[in-house]
């Protein structure tokens, strides 16, 4: 319709841009060669975070991990979507998806204790949460979940979702059903001695004034016609759990992703809701 009439208007797409990568491309690629803005994702990257952190742009990360809840597809897509939001403005710039892996069930435990995921920095994430289960739903009582070992106990069927990236970042989803209600970041950065963490703060229903948060940003949009962020975002992590779940399908196999080379600059300026 907008080749035909030769104008265009801004477009917006809740959540992932498609199930397909090649369809997803498509539609940021018709953006940029018509002219109008695309904007798409999780409300979850604008929402407040607790507590309110924003990684140095150009900053360098060892390795990052986040933690989600939720069913497959799309609660993992919201997950991956927020931790693309901090990791993105890294020294470089995004440059892309290498290979993926996801795996399932005890495999996920023997993959922390063999190091491929950082158990630091998931206790680094689970220390924002606030609504952690077990024994604190029992009792009110404070736990470390990993050293009790209650996590192991909560959570039937953990998933981990491992992503390479070009420059060689390794990050980590965790799904983590049972064991917390909310979704919390984590990473290492370079010369830091602890690791920096937030929570992507969901208010409580029926209210959701997190969804407030990415309407704005809609309006902002649809009044400048610019994006406030790069659709390559959402393209990128589109295709990130495309290419995951087919990992699942094919047995649980690391799958090297070349049509991932995706590149964009995060925005300078924090795009996500600050009291």
């Amino acid at each position: 319709v907008f080749e035909e009439d030769g104008r265009a208007v801004p477009i917006f797409n809740d959540k992932h841009l498609s199930y397909s990568f090649e369809k997803a491309k498509e539609m940021v690629d018709d953006g940029h060669r018509l002219g109008f803005g695309v904007l798409s994702g999780s409300s979850l990257p604008v929402t407040w975070r607790l507590p309110d952190v924003e990684l140095p742009l150009e900053c360098e990360i060892g390795e990052a991990l986040m933690v989600g809840v939720g069913g497959s597809d799309p609660m993992d897509y919201h997950a991956l979507e927020a931790m693309q939001c901090m990791i993105e403005r890294r020294k470089g710039g995004e440059t892309g998806v290498a290979a993926v892996q996801l795996i399932e069930g005890e495999e996920v435990w023997k993959a922390g204790k063999d190091g491929r995921w950082s158990m630091e920095l998931l206790e680094a994430a689970l220390s924002r949460s606030d609504t952690p289960c077990g024994l604190t739903d029992e009792d009110g009582r404070t736990q470390d979940m990993i050293s009790n070992g209650e996590i192991y106990r909560l959570v039937e069927n953990p998933a981990a979702y491992f992503i390479e990236y070009n420059d060689g970042l390794r990050a980590t989803l965790l799904m983590l059903n049972g064991a917390v209600r909310d979704y919390c970041f984590a990473a290492q950065l370079k010369d830091e001695p602890v690791p920096v963490s937030t929570q992507f703060f969901l208010t409580p229903t029926p209210n959701v004034t997190y969804s407030a948060c990415l309407i704005a940003k809609i309006e902002e949009l649809f009044e400048t016609g610019i994006a406030p962020y790069p659709a390559e975002r959402t393209l990128l992590v589109s295709g990130t759990l495309e290419s995951c779940l087919t990992s699942r399908l094919q047995g649980h196999i690391r799958l090297e992703t070349p049509h991932l080379n995706v590149e964009y600059r995060a925005p300078a300026e924090s795009q996500h809701a600050r009291l």
